[in-house]
């Protein structure tokens, strides 16, 4: 019961914080969200709309060409993840050029010393000019809110018919929302608070009432890198217990899930990875390199309202 009321509360605050914001969606609408469709069951009870199925296979943007969107959705129903395809090199290229401060606002979270960096920034300043910034200043980690209308190469990606087959029959809608971030994270001595702020604890994420993240290496990670952190199944089944959302330490994971279940993504830039990310994950903390990896959010309608300008289509 204790449980229980612990989520009530949080979800109160979190809907009460939220709708107060200019343009914000409702109390309820969140409310609904937060607080209900946290429970698995409620979740998986309501129907899909009946969607157009195309099964459509992956074009010249991605690698291999073998793929086809019924093999994702199929992997994110069952394991809630596929880390199988890559984009080809030119087009990884294009999207990292066209990240940058005209297209892009810098979000933070927690208490850290941004000012410098913030003032530092100019507004031609591109992806890797913010990184080495980034690295200047000492910052463990950054967050772009990317608008992906004022792109050209990530909106081409976004709304690709492979991309949006996944979405539209993952979701069971025929109309979604498409948003983008980018991180930054980089190696530093930080609190076990600033990793917790940074989502480097694991944790699920409820922002709608089913969506899915599409995770884009834009560098190279391995070990060393802090890759990104998934436990398989856990979108589907989960302890009563974890119905909070608080961070949880990889002891909790461990003993709980079990290790075999922790799929570390140490990959190559150019890697996708598709996650419902209302299962357990994080992003571990760099140990000596920085990972950037630009993230593609697809969800039904607008959710709870935290994403910036999100592509409806």
């Amino acid at each position: 019961m204790s449980v229980i009321l612990k989520h009530l509360v949080s979800s109160i605050s979190t809907a009460k914080n939220l709708s107060k914001k200019k343009n914000s969606i409702s109390f309820i609408k969140i409310f609904n969200i937060r607080f209900f469709y946290a429970f698995i069951f409620i979740r998986n009870f309501f129907k899909k709309e009946s969607v157009k199925q195309n099964n459509i296979k992956t074009n010249n943007l991605f690698k291999p060409s073998s793929w086809d969107s019924f093999s994702i959705v199929n992997d994110l129903n069952e394991k809630g993840y596929n880390d199988k395809i890559k984009l080809n090199d030119i087009f990884l290229s294009q999207i990292k050029q066209e990240i940058s401060m005209k297209n892009s606002t810098i979000a933070f979270k927690g208490e850290k010393k941004v000012e410098d960096y913030v003032y530092s920034l100019e507004k031609n300043d591109q992806l890797n000019e913010l990184l080495k910034k980034s690295i200047k200043f000492n910052l463990s980690h950054v967050s772009l809110d990317v608008n992906i209308k004022k792109t050209n190469y990530i909106k081409n990606l976004a709304t690709s018919d492979f991309l949006l087959d996944v979405a539209k029959n993952y979701l069971g809608k025929n109309k979604i929302s498409i948003s983008g971030l980018c991180y930054i994270s980089n190696p530093a001595n930080i609190t076990e608070n600033e990793k917790k702020d940074n989502a480097q604890y694991f944790h699920y994420d409820n922002d709608f009432k089913k969506f899915f993240k599409v995770f884009i290496y834009l560098s190279d990670v391995d070990i060393n890198s802090g890759p990104h952190a998934f436990v398989q199944f856990s979108h589907n089944k989960r302890l009563f217990k974890h119905l909070l959302s608080t961070r949880l330490d990889d002891k909790e994971i461990i003993d709980n899930y079990g290790r075999e279940n922790i799929k570390t993504f140490s990959n190559t830039k150019g890697s996708l990875i598709f996650e419902d990310t209302f299962g357990l994950h994080k992003g571990n903390l760099p140990k000596k390199n920085s990972r950037i990896v630009l993230i593609l959010i697809y969800g039904q309608s607008e959710g709870i309202g935290i994403y910036k300008n999100s592509l409806m289509v």
